[in-house]
């Protein structure tokens, strides 16, 4: 999850306050409560009888429309949304209330926001408020990157030096994991070496038009992978008569789940750029621009 802050910091750019509130909404907001309200129907009506779940309905409505994360059982990936609204929108106001140091004192601010979650975490709270405090030192540290141009920096590496420093990280990144020494301050540390090594691949891979596609519908992967992948689990389980957890654990099943999870998004994405194209915020103009 900080690799997707990241690359949103990234990508920033600076808006009026009302502007980027109102831009933002469209682009996440409304994605989110659209999605969310589909997908608790289907928990309510259909998976909810088959899983071991103690949340109400009236529970999960209210975790939709609170944004909070311990409520979202029905679709938990939601999360994201609100969370990411909440970090968007508060590191535009710092830049905006900074004036002319403004991206130094965002910058700053986020940070500090983070060391703060690390000593003092915070309990559930509306729109992912909580959450934001976690991560958006990495969608400060995205907007630096940017600044110093760390990508030309990596293009001047030659051939393989790029692809060894990026497995290195990713070695580290693992050992890490594994010792399980990524609590505390050590989050910190192992997200952001994962997230450079797989900057540092994604910047040497330069183009690729699979991972760009995907990247294009990013946002309906995360918004309908989680029951899609469950119903695909399913199936495949029971044609290959397979236990539910061997289509989990089993590399090859792995696979096959992922690419048909993957393939019935995509087919999603297509259904919604012609019919319904303003549940990801676009319009048929934006659309057919694309």
């Amino acid at each position: 999850m900080p690799l997707f802050f990241f690359v949103a910091g990234w990508l920033y750019k600076e808006k009026p306050v009302v502007v980027d509130i109102k831009r933002r909404f469209k682009t996440i907001m409304i994605p989110y409560f659209c999605f969310g309200s589909l997908t608790l129907l289907y928990w309510q009506l259909f998976e909810r009888h088959f899983r071991n779940s103690d949340m109400s309905f009236v529970q999960s409505l209210f975790g939709l429309i609170s944004g909070q994360y311990d409520y979202l059982d029905f679709n938990v990936h939601l999360w994201f949304l609100p969370c990411f609204f909440t970090v968007v929108i508060f590191y535009n106001i710092f830049v905006r209330l900074g004036g002319g140091y403004g991206k130094i004192i965002a910058t700053s601010v986020s940070i500090i926001m983070s060391a703060m979650y690390i000593v003092i975490p915070l309990p559930s709270l509306p729109l992912g408020f909580d959450r934001a405090f976690r991560f958006i030192g990495f969608y400060a540290i995205g907007t630096i990157l940017l600044q110093i141009k760390f990508d030309e920096k990596v293009r001047k590496l030659r051939i393989p030096f790029d692809w060894i420093i990026a497995a290195f990280l990713f070695i580290i990144n693992f050992l890490l994991s594994y010792k399980e020494l990524d609590t505390g301050i050590m989050y910190f540390v192992a997200a952001m070496i994962g997230t450079i090594a797989t900057l540092v691949i994604s910047i040497s891979i330069n183009k690729n038009c699979i991972l760009e596609h995907l990247g294009k519908i990013s946002l309906v992967i995360l918004c309908i992978h989680g029951p899609v992948y469950r119903i695909v689990v399913k199936v495949v389980s029971v044609i290959l008569r397979f236990d539910t957890d061997a289509a989990r654990e089993t590399f090859v099943l792995v696979f096959i789940v992922t690419a048909l999870t993957l393939g019935i998004c995509v087919i999603a994405q297509q259904i919604i750029n012609r019919y319904v194209p303003w549940m990801i915020g676009q319009s048929k103009t934006n659309i057919s621009a694309m």
